[in-house]
């Protein structure tokens, strides 16, 4: 996790996008808003973000997995790649694809923390394999291809890795959400319920600071720049004892 959020390649303004990209993300609405800054940073490549984007588009909207196979894989993605952008945005179309909050939080976890009915479990457990660049035992395959018909099998693979694409992409040029979808936040730490597990730190260094002697968390900045909004809600999902609440202009999400 970078300690800064400054782009290394700032997005284009919708002005400065090729017709056929506003085009793009106008026929695209109802994949809900967070995306401004995602298109504009493919904008400086517009024949790629054409090709990436009616793959995403396909993925989506085309696909055989399901929503909530796809959302499952996407989340667990981008907790295990660090990716807070992709795994914030993902939250809705995850919670519309039928995943409960507890779900939805418990991608960012370890998978024994949370009892994954059988097929969500396997999912889970090939995407953390993929990720790291690991084989896929004959156990695991055969388990999958006894869920999945071949061409979803196909689409888990081409979707696990379009997902860690655009996570590395958005993580190596440190692309900012967007504005828009980050409202004012303050942030409350209750020390009494801090079991020091230290997960907000690494998600979250420029507001969280640990202690060497004591492994206590301490709040750096109670109100954070709107740059790291999506960091401080993806170190809330990660602390186990609940000790982060976070008061917005929605509302607060409290442990």
């Amino acid at each position: 996790m970078t300690t800064t959020r400054t782009p290394r390649i700032p997005p284009l303004p919708p002005a400065e996008w090729p017709p056929v990209l506003r085009s793009l993300l106008a026929d695209s609405h109802q994949d809900g808003p967070g995306r401004e800054n995602l298109f504009g940073t493919l904008a400086h490549h517009p024949v790629l973000a054409h090709a990436w984007l009616s793959l995403a588009r396909v993925l989506t909207h085309e696909g055989t997995l399901g929503h909530r196979r796809r959302e499952l894989i996407v989340l667990r993605v981008a907790h295990r790649l660090d990716a807070p952008y992709v795994h914030r945005r993902h939250r809705t179309p995850a919670a519309d694809a039928g995943l409960t909050d507890t779900e939805i939080d418990a991608t960012a976890a370890d998978l024994d923390t949370h009892a994954w009915a059988g097929e969500d479990r396997i999912l889970l457990e090939a995407a953390d394999l993929l990720t790291a660049n690991l084989p896929l035992s004959d156990g695991l395959w055969d388990r999958l291809a006894r869920a999945l018909r071949p061409e979803q099998l196909v689409e888990l693979l081409v979707l696990t890795g379009q997902t860690a694409t655009m996570c590395t992409t958005l993580n190596v040029l440190r692309t900012p959400s967007d504005t828009t979808a980050q409202p004012a936040l303050t942030v409350l730490l209750d020390l009494e319920r801090c079991c020091s597990a230290g997960q907000c730190v690494g998600a979250a260094p420029e507001v969280f600071e640990q202690a060497e002697e004591d492994g206590r968390v301490a709040l750096l900045v109670p109100d954070p720049d709107t740059r790291y909004v999506d960091e401080v809600r993806f170190a809330a999902d990660l602390c186990p004892s609940g000790a982060i609440t976070l008061v917005d202009d929605e509302e607060p999400t409290l442990p």
